[in-house]
Formats: C-alpha cells, sequence, structure tokens
C-alpha cells in the first residue's frame, strides 16, 4: 500500500532544542529517517496542543543507545522487548521505538520483531489517527486515511475492528478513550459489535492497564457519551459490576462545568457506581490505598451533605472532611438528585466551601493533661467534646475561652466545685 502524504507547516515543538538535540543524536543529519509518531503527529494534524513527543527509526536499539550516549544524552531502556528507549534531553523524555512487526498476539502482549519497513509498523497501530508518521521536515505518511479520521474526529481501527481487539483486548476501553476525547463522527456499528462480541476479553487484562485506560476516559472533558455507548454495548458492565448510574455521571459532568470544577476521575466513576460498590471497584481496579479511602470517603453515609444540610452540619463537615472532600460530596450528591429545584441551595452550599479556612483546635492533649486528666481514652473523649463544643460555636472561642470551657467539662464529671490543679 502506498502512502499518502501531506505537508505540515513547522511548529514550534518540532524545532525546540531538546527535540533538536534527539533528532541530531538519532542520525537524521546523517540520513536516517528517524520520524514523529503516536499522539504528537496526531495532536498536529488536529491542531491541537503537543505535549508528549515520541519517535520511530529503523535502527536497532542497542544502536541507539549508542547514539544517545555518544551525543551525551541519557538512555533509559525501557522495554528493548519491544524496541523501546527512552531518552532525556535537557530534562525532557522521549520515548524512541525502533520499527516493528507484530508476530503473535494473545489477547494482552504481542511478539514482535523489529522491521525497517513503515508501512509494516504503520500496520500494528491501534487507529488511524495513531498510524501517521512525520518526517522532521513537514511531510506526513499516511497509510490507512489517519489525516481524514483526524480531522473527522472519526476514531477508525487499522483494518478490521475485531482483528484489532483480540490481539489486545486493551484496544476496547481505547476506542472509548479516544472517541471521549476526540470524538465528533459517530463510531461504526462494526466497531460497536465487534465490541460487544469480545468485551469479555477485558477479564484477561490486569487491573492496572483497565485502570490507566479508565482514569483516562473519564478524565476527558466530556466522557458522559463515551460511557453511555459502553454501557449500550455490554463494555461497561465488565468494570461496573451492577448497574451503573449513567444519567448522574450526565449530571456531574454539567454540574463540574458549571461550578468551574475540576474533572476528577474518581469523583466521576463514584457518580457511576450502585450504593455500596466502592470497596469492589477498588479491588478490581488495584486502586491505590490513597484512592480506596477517597472512594470510601466520597460514598459514606455520614455526613449528610445536600440541599437541607444546616450550617452547624457542614461546619462539622469541613473541619473534618476538609474543603476538597465536602465540595466533591456535595457535587456527588447534587448529580444524584433527578431533580433541579433546589439549584439555589446547592449553590449556596458550595460557596462556603469555597470560602471555606482550614481551621485549627488550638488546645491539644497536653493542654487535657495540665487540667488534671490522667493519660488514657479520657483525654481523647475532652478534646472531642472540646471541638464539638467549639464547632457549635462557629470556630469564634479563642484558646482561653476554650480552656475554660474545658475545665468546667472536667468540673462537672468530677462533681467538684473547684478545677482540678494543673499538674
Amino acid at each position: 500500500m502506498s502512502s499518502d502524504t501531506y505537508h505540515l507547516a513547522p511548529q514550534p515543538w518540532m524545532t525546540a532544542s531538546p527535540v533538536a538535540r534527539v533528532l541530531a543524536a538519532l542520525g537524521v543529519g546523517e540520513g536516517v529517517d528517524v520520524r514523529f509518531v503516536g499522539g504528537a503527529v496526531r495532536n498536529a494534524v488536529m491542531e491541537l496542543p503537543v505535549s508528549e513527543i515520541d519517535l520511530a527509526t529503523p535502527d536497532l536499539p542497542a544502536r541507539v543507545i549508542a547514539r544517545l550516549e555518544n551525543a551525551g544524552l541519557k538512555a533509559v531502556p525501557t522495554g528493548l522487548d519491544h524496541g523501546t528507549v527512552m531518552a532525556i534531553a535537557d530534562g525532557v523524555p522521549f520515548e524512541i521505538t525502533t520499527l516493528r512487526r507484530d508476530t503473535a498476539c494473545d489477547g494482552r502482549h504481542a511478539a514482535v520483531e523489529f522491521t525497517t519497513d513503515w508501512p509494516e509498523d504503520a500496520r500494528r497501530r491501534d487507529f488511524t489517527m495513531n498510524a501517521l508518521s512525520l518526517k522532521p521536515g513537514g511531510t506526513v505518511f499516511d497509510d490507512h486515511g489517519g489525516v481524514a479520521d483526524a480531522r473527522a474526529g472519526r476514531v477508525r481501527f487499522v483494518g478490521a475492528a475485531a482483528d484489532r481487539i483480540q490481539e489486545d483486548y486493551l484496544r476496547i476501553l481505547r476506542l472509548f478513550r479516544f472517541f471521549a476525547w476526540y470524538g465528533r463522527a459517530p463510531l461504526d456499528a462494526a466497531t460497536l459489535e465487534a465490541c460487544r462480541t469480545h468485551a469479555a476479553g477485558l477479564a484477561r487484562l490486569s487491573a492496572e492497564r483497565i485502570q490507566q485506560e479508565l482514569s483516562k476516559l473519564l478524565s476527558a472533558p466530556s466522557p458522559t457519551e463515551a460511557i453511555k455507548l459502553m454501557a449500550q454495548v455490554g463494555v461497561l458492565q465488565h468494570i461496573v459490576q451492577g448497574e451503573a448510574n449513567v444519567d448522574a455521571l450526565a449530571r456531574l459532568v454539567a454540574l463540574e462545568a458549571t461550578v468551574n470544577a475540576a474533572p476528577l476521575w474518581l469523583r466521576r466513576l463514584a457518580s457511576l457506581l450502585p450504593a455500596g460498590a466502592e470497596n469492589s471497584i477498588a479491588d478490581r481496579l488495584k486502586l491505590s490505598n490513597a484512592d480506596r479511602e477517597y472512594l470510601k470517603t466520597l460514598a459514606a453515609a455520614e455526613p449528610v451533605l445536600n440541599d437541607q444540610t444546616d450550617p452547624l452540619h457542614l461546619r462539622r463537615a469541613l473541619f473534618r472532611l476538609g474543603g476538597p472532600m465536602v465540595s466533591d460530596r456535595v457535587l456527588l450528591a447534587w448529580a444524584r438528585r433527578k431533580d433541579v429545584v433546589s439549584a439555589a441551595q446547592w449553590r449556596a452550599l458550595l460557596d462556603v466551601v469555597e470560602n471555606w479556612t482550614p481551621k485549627a483546635l488550638p488546645i491539644g492533649g497536653a493542654d487535657v493533661l495540665a487540667l488534671g486528666i490522667k493519660p488514657g481514652p479520657t483525654v481523647g473523649r475532652f478534646i472531642s467534646a472540646a471541638e464539638e463544643w467549639w464547632i457549635g460555636a462557629n470556630f469564634e472561642p479563642g484558646r482561653s475561652e476554650i480552656l475554660e470551657h474545658l475545665r468546667q467539662m472536667i468540673t462537672h464529671e468530677n462533681g467538684d466545685k473547684t478545677t482540678p490543679e494543673p499538674l
């Protein structure tokens, strides 16, 4: 198959100093056919910002490493079996991959052989918009109609969808992730049917790979349509067991835009989950302890935070959970409500959260001990009681007033009329 070619006007990222150093090291000036590949080319064609820059070369990995080191650049062999070397130039990482072809695929991993054939390398890529290559001078090589697809927002597999999916079942999730980020044209029926047919293959993938794709998908500006399609073809059910609340996700995404909230993928995941599914999804995705705790706190029954929450309960939640968590819980609770008649109350709640300044109780255990209480659980009980009184007083009492309140509590509990002498 012959390549169509296009010319891309020079862009600043193509001539930046770190890029120029890596290209020179890889032998561009000596006639080596080094090209930009992957997301950088796709984004450039779509006139989107370019961040990560990947390159491909016909040189074998050992030769790539030698070239980089001879040029004084750091070379990190990140995946030699698949021909991948990381170059570091001026602190900027570049992934460099030797041209390759797949020789065997099992739905999870591919065995590869190296090649010098650019069209052969392009055939192993997942989507047409990712199968483009770009020479440093601006020539774009397009073997599969990727330029037209990218510009139309059409996410399309290279070749038959079923073939590409069976090579690596993760491509099902990648399809919906790319559709969420770049899709403007509908996914075609044959592609969706291939996803339905092979959705069970997702069970063969590692939790880490699924989590990575899902987090990127849910971080898209508006992932709702992609998630709806995943549910329609039975893909979402292999990740979120039970009835996923796609409508709540749609409302949450809309609310985030309205209140200018960051699109946190875990908050969005929580909106999809059936009640009580937080632990199971955390296990299935092998979430970190921090992410697991976030989901657990986000979904906890108490404290109740909704449009009827009174000021005391809100202050208590802000003090104990912090503003970001309270904001996330309010957004989630709002998204789960089907009516919008109380929008003013929800907004007022978020306004209070936004203006919240973290507080610190100005006494500690040492102060309780100084009032004559022996070390032990009683100290924590008095601290908690003082804290609750302080929250109820809108955090206004100062240290001396809190200590006086403590003395009174201790006196009352001792049944005395005198405050114990400090130790």
